[in-house]
């Protein structure tokens, strides 16, 4: 892992205590253009086509930081069917990571049902292998080393996915650094369906996202499970779940088992209610996660394969 940078970059999140930290004890997203000031912000930039579609994100970027710093990429909710990278709250959560030091890019991706499993993964991966490439890492001042994912409900889904699918190393190919999964599914198969008691409404998202019409017939399901894919070369994972949301909690503390079982750090934070992925960011989540980027991803070491 390059050293240079890091310090400056703790220091700065120390000191301004600001990152992913609430105006108040109990937000459930954060405040939009709160911290524009030390922010520059470039929208709309292309990272990719697929299938004759353009491929954009959001760019929020710390102003006057010593590069490298680390970077998180952040991925949106909405069933796979609607939501872009404008999408509530992570415009504003975009904002504010880079307002505590690190840059942050919200991306789109391709939407179901026209487009099913793999093409939301293979486009954030994309994104990912794009913002690795050295004329972005100049660019932008980021250490490829250092590059996490944040993932909210459909979002998380495909975080998580990348997250236990990577290959090769921090500074080529499709690994992270870390992973932050917001009301994550991790087993998309029939037998998920055993976890809980799953909405109606978060099946029909999953299948719709499969392509399949029921779980039994449904090739994808397992591949695109990502609690079947945990190994110990998996980065870190901070999973936000409620004990009474839309996605079971068991799906949660499934993969939070898996991820222990093969020693990989994670944090499992259940919260009580019904509150679903970006409305878990109240006072206590944010400090958490801030710790947790902090720990594994600000001031971290590159893990060994």
């Amino acid at each position: 892992m390059k050293k240079s940078g890091l310090i400056g970059a703790f220091a700065v999140l120390l000191a301004a205590g600001l990152l992913l930290s609430g105006c108040s004890a109990t937000p459930t997203t954060p405040v939009a253009d709160a911290h524009s000031d030390s922010v520059a912000l470039q929208n709309d930039l292309q990272y990719g086509t697929a299938r004759g579609q353009k491929l954009l994100l959001n760019a929020c970027l710390p102003k006057g930081k010593k590069s490298p710093i680390a970077a998180m990429i952040l991925i949106h909710g909405g069933g796979f069917d609607s939501g872009t990278k404008d999408f509530g709250g992570m415009t504003a959560l975009c904002s504010e990571l880079a307002d505590g030091g690190i840059a942050a890019f919200s991306v789109d991706y391709r939407l179901a049902p026209k487009f099913a499993y793999p093409a939301q993964v293979n486009d954030v991966t994309d994104a990912l292998e794009w913002l690795r490439d050295p004329a972005q890492v100049a660019q932008f001042g980021i250490d490829p080393e250092r590059i996490g994912l944040f993932g909210s409900s459909a979002g998380a889904i495909i975080a998580a996915s990348i997250g236990t699918n990577g290959t090769g190393s921090l500074t080529s190919g499709d690994r992270v650094a870390a992973v932050v999964a917001m009301s994550p599914a991790v087993d998309l198969t029939e037998n998920g369906l055993l976890l809980g008691d799953p909405s109606k409404t978060a099946v029909a998202s999953i299948l719709q996202y499969l392509g399949c019409s029921n779980f039994t017939d449904c090739p994808n399901s397992r591949e695109a499970s990502p609690l079947y894919s945990v190994d110990k070369t998996d980065p870190p994972f901070y999973i936000a779940i409620s004990k009474k949301e839309l996605v079971p909690v068991e799906q949660g503390e499934a993969m939070a088992l898996a991820l222990k079982a093969v020693g990989v750090p994670v944090t499992l934070d259940v919260k009580p209610g019904k509150r679903h992925a970006l409305e878990l960011l109240d006072e206590t989540t944010r400090a958490s996660i801030r710790q947790f980027l902090i720990d594994n991803l600000v001031n971290s070491s590159s893990r060994t394969d």
